[in-house]
Parts: structure tokens; sequence; C-alpha cells
């Protein structure tokens, strides 16, 4: 099964980040956006694994939400995964904050010691040219700075993400509540 860890956003976080998508659709329809229910913080993706391993995910995990506490979290960044030359994905991003990335830094030494950006995936670009990819980042940038996005952390989860022509679903496959 695919497996990542991520953070779920309040709906209204997700009705603004819905806003900033339907205008990123307008200036170009032909991108694959995420669906407003998909729409999530990836803290880590951990790919294929055996459904015996799950197990150990769940307990390291535990592990990880008993020694940390809740937080805001402020989303003000954005970017382009690969690079603005060869554009893949559009993302959002929190800004600095001491207990979000002592959490994700934990979950990155359990699975690889590889730097990872936790991000909202906005959109999948294929074939898309660079300076339409400037665009979009730009108004996303605009859209970010602009809007309130700040939200109170409390817990994390671990998903399943089951892949279909459309779009993915992400089944839940538990939840680690954080320390109060």
């Amino acid at each position: 099964m695919r497996v990542f860890v991520a953070i779920d956003l309040p709906n209204s976080i997700k009705k603004t980040i819905g806003s900033l998508i339907e205008q990123l659709q307008l200036k170009n329809n032909n991108i694959k956006f995420t669906k407003i229910e998909n729409l999530h913080i990836t803290l880590k993706f951990l790919g294929e694994l055996k459904s015996d391993n799950i197990i150990h995910i769940e307990n390291f995990l535990n592990k990880i939400a008993l020694k940390n506490k809740s937080f805001e979290i402020d989303l003000k960044d954005s970017g382009v995964f690969k690079n603005l030359k060869d554009p893949r994905i559009l993302w959002v991003g929190q800004n600095h904050n001491a207990e979000f990335e002592n959490i994700a830094s934990c979950i990155d030494e359990l699975f690889t010691k590889e730097h990872h950006i936790c991000h909202i995936t906005l959109a999948r670009l294929k074939n898309i040219a660079p300076q339409k990819a400037k665009e979009l980042l730009e108004l996303t940038n605009f859209f970010i700075q602009n809007n309130d996005l700040n939200f109170r952390v409390e817990e994390f989860s671990l998903y399943e993400s089951i892949l279909q022509s459309s779009a993915p679903i992400y089944k839940q496959i538990k939840k680690f509540k954080l320390q109060v």
C-alpha cells in the first residue's frame, strides 16, 4: 500500500485555498489541480509499504505525537518542485515554526536522511511553460500573503493513497493526537 503522513486542514482553510485554486484555474484550465477534499500538508510520503510494516510505523508516529505539543501554523510560503525551468508541482507551505519542524525532522529521521519540504500540493504541472509556472506562482504568492491561512494543529495522520485515473483517494489509517 502507498502511504504518507499528513496534517489535515480545517474546512475554513480548505475553502480559502479552494478560492485560490479557482483563480489559478482561470489562468490555465488544463492543469491537474488538487481536489479541495484532498488538500492536506504532506509531512512525509513513505511510498509503497507492506501492510505488515504499518503497525511499526503507527508505533513510531505515536511516540512522536506523545513528545510534541499542538501548535499554530501560518501558511505563507509557496514554490514549485522541481524548479521554475522544469515545473512539476505548485505548492503552498508554512512559515518557519519550531514545533512543526521538530515533528517533520523526527519523521524524516526514521524514513530517510534527505531533506523534505512539507507542503500542500495545489497542482501537478505537466508540459507547462516556465513563464506560465512563474505566473501561477506569483498569483499564489500574492494570494497567500493577502489571506489569513493560520490554524492550530492538534494532530497528524497516517494515510493510504489509492491511485485512480481521476484523482487519488486518501484513506485515513490512524490519527495521532499531539499533546495539549
